[in-house]
């Protein structure tokens, strides 16, 4: 029998709260906002971008490309020589770069030289041109200028740069939920949890998939639990050897432009900065003269890319600058990644899917008499990073 509330001459009254009697609080409509609120938004700009503008199939679980360079112009002497020699002794392999007929100077002294012979690392030199020899120290940089030939002289000796294999390996990314058939069916205020569950994993899945381009380890056919293999996709930290810069000691506007210099010399002008919030911090607080101010506050939209701020780059032309928010959840001590920044060069980063394996959201992966449902996002990929001198690493900010 159903409770009896009795007031007399009117002095009660029926309260929300106080008399669950009177008013049953399951007959109560929830004030609940119709979305769930995130903590952080989607900071996958890098992935964004690259799923946007630089999006290629792959056929294999393995990718290959070759990388070359030009031919070496540079080489380094390793015995001092006199102001009257007439032979030049180089590092060892230098010797490789010349052939006979070259004509070169010691960029210390500016003295040029023709090559006559070539054995090993030896280069037999005649003196040229109006600057008096110099002598010659250890260490001193030679400038091949260019290739002298004998007036009907026979075909020239010829020299290859082998290329470089490149490789990566495409990495399997899934990310899952399950609701009980049940929990599928009932009715919620606005959209469903496992609806707004199934768009979470979206988020966290793109997620991966972005931490992978920077910090992802190149590995191929490790062995799983079940005797299968499992690949590992190679990220920017994996490939970046030639610019790498530790910049705890001193990270003012000429260390960063000194960083550029280098970074920036065998890129593309489709470059983009990608940083943490610290190094974000440090960097627009640098004003100099020349180019004008490190820090151009002046967000816009690049190729698609939401670009936070801009760099004047020592080369003439403006870097843009993306700040990762999510990065500041990383920490800062012992050179950790919330110290970190990374110069990407647009153009030689690919990234590529598996056949038949882009992001897709599988529906129904419970077992077929299961009373549930599950969902899960899932992609097959991997990422081209070419020419490795094209791109680098700031860390250390403090």
């Amino acid at each position: 029998m159903a409770t009896i509330t009795k007031n007399v001459n009117l002095a009660g009254s029926v309260t929300v709260g106080n008399t669950p009697a009177e008013i049953l609080p399951d007959s109560l409509v929830i004030d609940m906002r119709e979305e769930i609120s995130m903590t952080d938004e989607d900071e996958s700009q890098f992935t964004t971008f690259m799923m946007k503008a630089q999006h290629a199939e792959a056929t294999r679980e393995k990718i290959n490309w070759r990388e070359k360079d030009y031919f070496p112009r540079l080489a380094t002497v390793s015995t001092a020589y006199t102001n009257s020699a007439t032979s030049v002794i180089l590092n060892s392999g230098h010797g490789q770069r010349f052939r006979k007929g070259d004509v070169f100077r010691n960029m210390v002294g500016g003295d040029a030289y023709y090559v006559s012979a070539v054995a090993t690392d030896t280069l037999t030199v005649v003196h040229v041109g109006a600057k008096a020899q110099q002598a010659g120290n250890i260490g001193d940089t030679l400038l091949i200028c260019s290739n002298a030939s004998e007036q009907g002289a026979d075909f020239p000796d010829v020299m290859y740069l082998q290329p470089v294999l490149g490789y990566n390996y495409t990495q399997i990314f899934r990310h899952g939920c399950i609701f009980s058939r049940t929990a599928r069916a009932v009715n919620y205020y606005g959209q469903s949890e496992p609806d707004q569950e199934e768009a979470l994993k979206g988020i966290e899945h793109k997620r991966a998939i972005e931490y992978s381009g920077f910090w992802g380890a190149r590995q191929g056919t490790l062995t799983g639990t079940n005797s299968d293999p499992v690949n590992l996709t190679g990220g920017l930290v994996e490939f970046i050897v030639t610019n790498k810069s530790d910049v705890s000691a001193s990270f003012a506007a000429d260390d960063l432009d000194t960083f550029l210099r280098s970074a920036l010399q065998h890129a593309s002008r489709n470059v983009c900065l990608f940083v943490s919030p610290l190094m974000a911090q440090r960097i627009s607080k640098m004003n100099r003269g020349g180019q004008g101010t490190a820090w151009k506050p002046d967000p816009s939209n690049v190729a698609g890319l939401k670009v936070d701020a801009f760099l004047s780059g020592v080369y003439g032309y403006e870097v843009p600058v993306v700040v990762k928010k999510d990065w500041n959840d990383f920490p800062i001590t012992l050179k950790q990644y919330g110290t970190w920044g990374f110069i990407v060069d647009l153009n030689r980063v690919r990234y590529r899917t598996l056949t038949g394996a882009a992001t897709s959201l599988l529906e129904n992966r419970q077992a077929p008499g299961a009373d549930k449902k599950a969902s899960e996002w899932l992609t097959e990929c991997t990422w081209e990073i070419r020419n490795e001198a094209s791109h680098g690493i700031l860390f250390g900010v403090t």
